[in-house]
């Protein structure tokens, strides 16, 4: 008897000789190592880049990473209740698209500040984040509306649009790096070294983009989970770099609140 089945595709959740066997344990496996991707990002901001470096107060880019990885958590948590409880697309999986959603919508927010902020563009940065809640709106609403149709299927589309998001905000990133837009204090990292962490973690994304498409549950959902880990990996230099502090955000900052807890952190 075949407890899990590894290498099971995402369908057929049936075939003619029934349900294939394995398959709820392989997605069951799946999200458990996304959990413990998220479960460790988050552990590692609140002991060491709050607790131990006290820093995390002062980086609006790993506050918003925070907030990703824990709903995104949460979202993992429902999935694997329905999977354990062999209930595939009932109310728990609706209520962990709707928690993966709000997940995704602060990851994409990081995003708008690689791209936009060391040119100062802050009309680009809100409404950058005004499309990001629109398009989460919207896709949880049609999601709901169609889901004894299309269950997953928006959702889906929209985590592959956020992590085409991120690769793009870290190459423009590596770029304005490079050509010397922005700079990075020796006390973070060397230039060359960040520029080839910036390499390692697009290459990263886009390994973990390809396992997706493979639409294997072994490898989509861990390697979900990982781009949640290169965002925290990147966002943890980027976000003490000069362009990033109080000062230099500035007006930037999405709301007054948030720069006001910037300047009285530093």
């Amino acid at each position: 008897m075949t407890i899990v089945n590894f290498w099971v595709d995402k369908s057929p959740e049936e075939t003619p000789e029934g349900p294939v066997p394995g398959r709820m344990a392989c997605f069951l496996v799946g999200h458990c190592i996304f959990f413990m991707f998220n479960f460790l990002n988050v552990c590692y901001l609140i002991l060491f880049e709050e607790f131990t470096f006290q820093r995390f107060r002062k980086n609006i880019l790993l506050q918003f990473g925070f907030v990703a990885c824990f709903v995104q958590m949460c979202s993992c948590y429902t999935s694997i209740h329905r999977y354990n409880i062999e209930d595939e697309h009932g109310i728990w999986n609706q209520a962990g698209v709707i928690f993966g959603i709000v997940a995704f919508t602060f990851f994409n927010f990081t995003d708008l500040y690689l791209i936009f902020q060391p040119k100062k563009n802050v009309t680009a940065i809100r409404l950058g984040m005004c499309f990001w809640v629109v398009a989460a709106l919207a896709n949880g609403y049609y999601s709901m509306v169609n889901w004894e149709e299309l269950t997953v299927l928006p959702f889906q589309l929209l985590v592959g649009l956020s992590t085409l998001s991120h690769i793009v905000g870290l190459t423009v990133f590596h770029q304005y790096l490079k050509d010397g837009t922005v700079s990075i204090d020796e006390s973070i990292a060397s230039k060359d070294a960040m520029l080839r962490m910036l390499k390692v973690l697009i290459i990263l994304d886009c390994l973990m983009l390809f396992g997706a498409f493979l639409g294997k549950p072994i490898l989509s959902y861990p390697g979900t989970g990982a781009t949640f880990t290169v965002m925290v990996i990147a966002m943890t230099f980027i976000g003490r770099m000069d362009f990033m502090t109080a000062e230099g955000l500035g007006n930037s900052v999405m709301v007054g609140t948030e720069r006001q807890l910037l300047k009285s952190t530093v």
